[in-house]
């Protein structure tokens, strides 16, 4: 890169991709730029728009924004301790992704119900998928 003005150009071409929601051609904009904040909305858009988090995982890496992969990786070990049991898990990784406080499996009363911790946003993204599972399955 030759000069802050060619960068500052990339830039604004990459933003204007990103307006287009031509996500490639931002890319690479943003990479030729080392944009690394293009890159790190390139990837909250694949996470929260269109629920793919292991390329959303990539772009934060391109980007070395640490906080959003330490967000996404506690996210994954959450769902992975859901599916094998938190019990499962090393004590120091069931801290991790547990509010303090909170332990992963509570009984409730003597029955056979029990009261788990879902992060509210995964729960919320969940049943949204679900309802339209159950539409789809209704429809056939």
């Amino acid at each position: 890169m030759s000069s802050n003005r060619e960068r500052d150009e990339l830039i604004r071409k990459g933003n204007q991709a990103l307006d287009e929601k031509d996500y490639p051609k931002a890319r690479d904009f943003f990479i030729k730029a080392d944009y690394k904040l293009g890159l790190v909305r390139i990837g909250d858009y694949y996470m929260h728009e269109k629920h793919l988090p292991l390329l959303a995982y990539g772009y934060y890496k391109k980007a070395d924004a640490e906080p959003k992969m330490k967000d996404l990786r506690k996210r994954m070990l959450g769902v992975i301790a859901q599916w094998i049991g938190h019990d499962k898990l090393r004590p120091d990784y069931r801290d991790n992704i547990m509010p303090k406080g909170i332990s992963p499996v509570e009984t409730k009363n003597d029955t056979d119900e029990i009261k788990v911790f879902v992060d509210p946003l995964l729960k919320s993204k969940a049943e949204k998928i679900l309802s339209q599972n159950i539409l789809y399955l209704a429809e056939e």
